[in-house]
């Protein structure tokens, strides 16, 4: 007789979604094969075991860029707490210090207030260093990004600069782009005109605090 299917998940199951889950809000990106067989001591294709039989309970997808490239479908409908939330799609991490690659993989969601978006291209990014402390722009904060290409003088924006991407003020001046930081220690990044690509505008922050009143990593 064949097994009935169920969407309930067994322990095992259960612990490495959660393991995923926090890896993934930790780091700004979901884990590979390899880094969740080490956590639970097992071979990759038990990995791929668990990970098709959560797929299949409709806990996660995977995507198809191979590693790092698993994505949570309920994090994407996740409304609980926040009748007046979207989803706004996790694509990656962005500096705020040294600029790192700003990857495009879809790596869930994060609700936001409608009322930041008014209908327009958002997406978010994991704010990774200090550079923009004064800003109230903290290392582990949800940056929400709108997309265009232009800003403003004085707009926090995401500068692309040769395939990596950081957060700072944008301030233009005679033949070159002071990219500003928002912290005293540190300098600011110059850069010729011709040499900026805007990837988008900040438009609010996102952040969550745990049960003891410290910030979530």
């Amino acid at each position: 007789m064949a097994r009935l299917f169920t969407t309930e998940l067994t322990k095992r199951q259960q612990q490495v979604l959660d393991w995923v889950h926090a890896f993934t809000h930790k780091q700004g990106f979901p884990p590979t094969v390899r880094e969740i067989g080490a956590a639970f001591h097992i071979t990759p294709r038990a990995v791929f075991d668990f990970l098709k039989a959560l797929e299949r309970k409709g806990c996660l997808k995977r995507g198809n860029l191979g590693a790092r490239s698993l994505e949570f479908p309920a994090a994407q409908k996740h409304e609980a707490g926040c009748e007046r939330c979207s989803p706004v799609r996790v694509v990656g991490r962005i500096a705020a210090g040294k600029p790192v690659m700003a990857a495009e993989d879809d790596l869930g969601a994060v609700p936001v207030n409608s009322e930041w978006l008014h209908g327009q291209d958002c997406y978010a990014l994991r704010v990774k260093g200090d550079s923009m402390v004064d800003a109230a722009i903290l290392d582990g904060d949800w940056a929400i990004i709108r997309k265009q290409d232009t800003a403003d003088d004085g707009d926090i924006v995401v500068a692309l600069i040769d395939d990596e991407a950081t957060l700072k003020y944008l301030h233009r001046e005679p033949r070159r782009i002071r990219l500003q930081p928002a912290n005293p220690r540190m300098k600011p990044l110059y850069i010729k005109p011709e040499d900026l690509q805007i990837q988008g505008k900040l438009i609010g922050v996102h952040r969550s605090y745990d049960s003891r009143g410290g910030r979530a990593r």
